[in-house]
This record gives C-alpha cells, sequence and structure tokens, in this order.
C-alpha cells in the first residue's frame, strides 16, 4: 500500500515539472526562436567588420562620438593631408602615409601611358623612335608633376624610392652608412634623398638627348651638378660639408694610397692627400657620373697630372715612387702576396721591375707579327723561365712560395699564349 502512494507521489511531481519547463519552454519563443536569436547575433558582427559603420549613439556627458579612419579618406591629396593633420598625425608617419600612396598612383598612370598602342608595324625607325621620345616626355613630366605634389603636401622634395631602397637594400644601406655615417640619420637619409633625385635628373637628361649632348646643352647638365652641391651644402654645416667631400674623394678617387699597398703614410696625411684630390677633381660631377659629360678629356687629364704634382710634392721623391707603384696590379700582386714574409723593401721593388719587364717583353712577342705560333711560344716559354728565376732569387723560398701559391697562375697565363676557343659547332676529334 505504501508503495503504491509513493509511486503516486513521484508521478504527479514528474508531471507538474514537466508543465513548468513547458510554459518556460513558450515563453523564450521556442526552438525555432532560439535558433534565430543566436543567428542574427553572428551576422550582425560580420556586417560590422564588413559595411559602414552603425549609427553612433547621441553624444552624451560621458560617450565621445567613435573615431573612423574612413572618415579622414579623401581623392584629394590636399583635403586627406589637411584631415590627417587636424587629427595630429605626426608629420612623420604622414610621410609614411602618404608617399607610398602617391608613388603607387603615379606608377599606375605612367604603365598606363606606356602601354603598347596597336601594331604600328607599318611606322618607320624614325616614326617609332619619335614616339619613343614622346613617351619618356610624358614621364618626365609625370615624374616633375609627382614631385611638385610632394613638396606641395610635405614641405620638401623626397623620394619614396629612396626611402624604400635604404629600408630594403642592405647593399645601399651599408654604403650610405660608410660615406654618411657620421651624420644622424635622418639628415642622412635627407642627403641619399638629394643623390637619388640629382641623379634621376641627370640620366633623364642624358636619356633626352640619346647620349649626345652639343656643346649649348652642357650647361644644363652642369646646372645639374650645381644644385646637387648646392643642396648637400645647404643640409651641412662646413665641417660637414668638407667630411663628405673627402668622403666622396675616397669613394671616386681611386687611389690606393695606404699601407696595404705598400705606401707609408698616416691617417692624417691620407686626410690631407684627399683634400688635394678635391682641389684638383670635381668630386661631385663624378658622384653623378657627370664627369665625363661636362669636362673635356684634356681638362681631366689636367686635373690628374695637377693632382701628381701636389702628390709629389706632398710625400717626396721616396713616398711618391711607392705611390706610383701601388697603382699598378702587378705591384699588389706581388706586396700582398708576400706581406709578412720577410721580404725587403728592395727585394720586393727588384721582383716587380723584373715582373714588369717581362709583361712589356710579351707584349713585344705578342705582337709581332713576322713571328709563328711556334716560334712565339718557344719566345715566350724561355722568358717565363727566366722570369720565375728572377723572382725566386728576389723574394726567397718562403717568399716566392707565396707568391706562386697566389698568383702562379696569372704569372703563367700573362707569359704563354692565348688560349683559343674552338669555333662554335667544332667537334674535336682525339
Amino acid at each position: 500500500m505504501r508503495s503504491l502512494l509513493a509511486l503516486g507521489l513521484s508521478l504527479a511531481l514528474t508531471g507538474a515539472l514537466l508543465v513548468m519547463n513547458y510554459a518556460l519552454f513558450r515563453s523564450h519563443g521556442g526552438i525555432s526562436g532560439f535558433g534565430e536569436e543566436r543567428k542574427v547575433i553572428v551576422t550582425a558582427k560580420r556586417l560590422v567588420r564588413q559595411t559602414q559603420p552603425a549609427p553612433a549613439p547621441a553624444a552624451s556627458p560621458t560617450n565621445a562620438p567613435s573615431f573612423h579612419w574612413s572618415a579622414l579618406e579623401s581623392a584629394d591629396y590636399a583635403v586627406y593631408a589637411a584631415n590627417l593633420r587636424a587629427v595630429g598625425c605626426p608629420e612623420r608617419t604622414l610621410r609614411d602615409i602618404l608617399l607610398p600612396d602617391i608613388e603607387k598612383f603615379y606608377e599606375e598612370r605612367e604603365h598606363k601611358m606606356r602601354e603598347p598602342a596597336e601594331d604600328t608595324f607599318w611606322q618607320t625607325s624614325d616614326q617609332r623612335d619619335a614616339l619613343q621620345r614622346q613617351r619618356e616626355a610624358k614621364a618626365r613630366a609625370l615624374t616633375l608633376e609627382k614631385r611638385a605634389l610632394i613638396q606641395r603636401l610635405l614641405g620638401a622634395e623626397l623620394s619614396y624610392q629612396a626611402l624604400k631602397e635604404l629600408r630594403t637594400d642592405n647593399m645601399t644601406s651599408g654604403i650610405v652608412d660608410l660615406l654618411l655615417g657620421f651624420l644622424e640619420v635622418a639628415k642622412s637619409d635627407q642627403l641619399f634623398t638629394v643623390h637619388k633625385l640629382r641623379e634621376e635628373d641627370a640620366r633623364d637628361f642624358l636619356t633626352a638627348v640619346e647620349g649626345i649632348l652639343l656643346d649649348e646643352e652642357i650647361p644644363q647638365l652642369q646646372a645639374v651638378r650645381d644644385r646637387y652641391e648646392r643642396e648637400l651644402g645647404a643640409a651641412l654645416r662646413a665641417d660637414e660639408f668638407e667630411e663628405l667631400r673627402l668622403r666622396l674623394a675616397v669613394i671616386g678617387g681611386e687611389q690606393k694610397l695606404s699601407r696595404r699597398a705598400g705606401v707609408n703614410v698616416t691617417g692624417a696625411e691620407l686626410r690631407e692627400i684627399y683634400r688635394l684630390y678635391t682641389d684638383t677633381h670635381d668630386v661631385f660631377a663624378k658622384t653623378l657620373n657627370l664627369e665625363g659629360e661636362i669636362y673635356p678629356e684634356g681638362m681631366q687629364e689636367k686635373g690628374d697630372a695637377a693632382f701628381q704634382e701636389l702628390l709629389r710634392r706632398f710625400l717626396g721623391p721616396e713616398r711618391f715612387a711607392d705611390a706610383e707603384r701601388a697603382q699598378d696590379g702587378l705591384f699588389r700582386e706581388l706586396f700582398e702576396s708576400t706581406e709578412n714574409r720577410g721580404v725587403s723593401k728592395a727585394a720586393l721593388v727588384q721582383a716587380y721591375e723584373a715582373r714588369r719587364a717581362a709583361a712589356a717583353q710579351a707584349a713585344q712577342i705578342l705582337g709581332d707579327a713576322q713571328l709563328s705560333a711556334d716560334e712565339r711560344a718557344l719566345l715566350l716559354a724561355a722568358l717565363r723561365a727566366q722570369t720565375t728565376q728572377a723572382l725566386a732569387r728576389s723574394l726567397g723560398p718562403v717568399g716566392f712560395d707565396a707568391y706562386v701559391k697566389t698568383h702562379g697562375q696569372q704569372l703563367t697565363n700573362s707569359l704563354s699564349l692565348p688560349v683559343t676557343q674552338p669555333p662554335a659547332g667544332l667537334i674535336r676529334v682525339k
């Protein structure tokens, strides 16, 4: 009897709970309603991310209106720059935003301009050349237009390509650090930008005249060179400008004036030597690769002669002779391979003279049209043996062995008949 009563009470309670759950279920809208609510929430997040933002709620003393970068953008670069400045965008950040955008805009314009038109096979070569010149002129006009826009927006002549090259090209940045490492980074970037822009000006001008300069056109290149020097000077103090001139001279002078080339000079003396070089050479024209365009060959030779005379007076006869030998690759081979091998300077000079005399005799043998190939080979073999013996006597066993290990093949090749390749397609039968 008790078990039946307990079973009845249990069934009654279970039924009551089912009724309560059903009521709660209906009050929330059922299964279909709950699923739709979850779907709306997920979709709303996606829309916020992909479409225009929903209108912000009315401003209140505690809630400021939300900010969106899209409100600053404009198809007009002047308006875009003004909007960025209005919200306090730093000038460096403004530059980093605008420069790549402007570069891309003008690259697309130039690309469209250079797109090939319909097939013009019927045109003559002169007509096609004229069309190409027109394209180059239009491209130059776009470049100048881009520079003017950057100048107007950012207040300075800047080059996106120059800054990009500094950030991505390890070789370029290394050279710039070597040349301009005594300056702060911002000024170094500015000077490299000046260099790239003036280099571009010179290259575009030479392209426009197709590499053929008339006398009346040389002053225009001179103006590019003068502007280059003027802009570098305006960005630097007097001592910085002088340091830059000396470093440009070191890079462009190609003078082997160091103890590594057998010339005993101090650091202070080396600076003075390169100062003499800047007094007799135009390092700015040389840096822009315009020295040969602006100055006649005779004038360049006069500059070289003037420098050599100043160098002779500064170093004196003995060290000047060392400096002259240092310019010869034959001497540098001997010096570098035997350094720290106990070879005296007199012995080294003697070996160099033997090596130079052998090179002159080999040139005479090879240039003698009256000799047959076999006769040339015999004479060169005798000269090679004679020179080898002379070098061994001068340098000694240790020095000669070091020289042969590093430059023995060059010695043999220079005193032998040149190797001739068989004509293309010829098969040798062994």
